[in-house]
């Protein structure tokens, strides 16, 4: 009888606390401390982008411009000196027409059949005077760089003026490419038919090039002294680019290909630039893709837990666009996981906070402490972490955390704070 309830009381219990930790996906913004921030500090930044296309095409619409004077200096000197030219034809031909006539005939017979000469003279040619034709020059693309610079190279945390501000100003090398080449390769294919297997071949074919557009960054203070200055050499690498390989061969018309991949490359480049310089000098609003753990279990067993995430989601959610609501939020989310983690029983498994539990609320109170910058809490906290008996997903996960915080600490010691 005494084992019969025994029975029934771990069977209540496990249905009780029967539970499932569950969790969700969250992407959040928060501002990113600088890794070099400017001291003093400066409030105003403008931006800036040049081309050394600019300076090449100019040389090639100046080189233009000089060849078409040439070749209408050209014109115009051989149109004036024309009718002197077709005079002194014509009179040429007189005088060798009266020598020509003064011979008799039989002169001019023997010349003609026995010599095999024909000494009737023939008029000289004088060409008509044309104006040579100057091919326009292939120039570099060129872009509306005011408008890139106000799209692409903004500094978060700073305002955009041009009075007592730092000056970020970006060069773009021009873009280069390869001279794209239709390529192909022959692969075994296989049809069955009526049971039969028969093997053929098929051609494929795609395009291919390389292709970059170096670029490089200088920012600089008030008084125009440099605070660094980059080339970046990812920029300055060649890439590949590689088309969808297909049945049919594409066209031999590349220069919409060539196009736009310029122009998608500018985009890439111009984002990688600012990111660098964000990082080093701004308060970059940052993405960052995580989840959250909740306890899905009966009879509300875990409401407090609920609650918890619910005010760290809401505080995450909200930590770039309201942040008095959301460290208000954060702050009770981190409260409440503290107080059920005094519950924490990790070697019973029928306990309410057991150790999947315990594991996933440690994780979601290190994810708020991160959020708020609280890298003393957070340090205390990964280290009780290490302590727990961890699967490989959440080894995984602490060892992200750890980068993730070391890299908090020395930004937070760069800015002072």
């Amino acid at each position: 009888m005494k084992l019969s309830l025994s029975l029934i009381l771990i069977c209540f219990v496990g249905l009780a606390f029967g539970q499932n930790v569950k969790s969700e996906d969250i992407t959040y913004t928060y501002v990113k401390l600088p890794t070099n921030p400017i001291q003093p500090k400066v409030d105003n930044y403008y931006s800036t982008i040049t081309s050394s296309s600019e300076a090449a095409n100019a040389k090639l619409l100046a080189e233009f411009e000089a060849d078409k004077a040439r070749a209408e200096a050209d014109y115009q000197r051989e149109l004036a000196d024309y009718p002197a030219k077709v005079k002194a034809a014509d009179d040429k031909f007189a005088k060798e027409m009266e020598v020509y006539n003064a011979k008799s005939v039989a002169t001019k017979v023997i010349e003609k059949q026995l010599l095999n000469e024909n000494t009737k003279p023939v008029k000289d040619y004088v060409a008509q005077p044309y104006r040579r034709t100057i091919s326009q020059p292939v120039l570099k693309s060129s872009y509306d760089y005011p408008s890139l610079a106000a799209t692409y190279l903004v500094l978060d945390g700073f305002t955009k003026a041009q009075v007592n501000a730092l000056s970020y100003s970006v060069n773009i090398e021009g873009y280069e490419h390869s001279q794209p080449t239709i390529k192909s390769e022959a692969k075994d294919e296989v049809s069955v038919k009526d049971g039969v297997r028969t093997t053929y071949k098929v051609t494929y074919y795609w395009i291919e090039f390389t292709y970059r557009m170096p670029m490089s960054v200088r920012v600089a203070g008030m008084n125009n002294q440099e605070i660094f200055y980059v080339a970046p050499a990812e920029l300055s690498a060649f890439k590949t680019y590689k088309s969808t390989s297909s049945k049919t061969a594409p066209s031999s018309d590349f220069s919409m290909l060539v196009k736009s991949t310029e122009e998608t490359l500018l985009k890439e480049n111009l984002k990688f630039i600012n990111h660098l310089v964000s990082d080093r000098i701004a308060y970059e609003v940052t993405s960052r893709v995580t989840s959250l753990d909740y306890v899905k279990s009966k009879n509300d067993a875990h409401a407090d837990v609920m609650e918890a995430y619910n005010n760290a989601t809401i505080g995450l959610k909200t930590l770039t666009t309201n942040e008095t609501l959301a460290k208000q939020k954060l702050t009770a989310a981190i409260d409440a996981f503290k107080v059920i983690l005094t519950e924490s029983d990790i070697y019973d498994k029928k306990a309410r906070i057991d150790k999947d539990v315990t594991t996933a609320i440690y994780f979601n109170l290190i994810e708020c402490y991160f959020a708020m910058r609280n890298t003393v809490d957070a340090e205390a906290a990964l280290k009780s972490v290490g302590q727990l008996d961890l699967s490989n997903r959440d080894k995984k996960q602490k060892e992200k955390m750890d980068e993730l915080f070391l890299d908090l600490t020395l930004r937070k010691a760069a800015n002072g704070l």
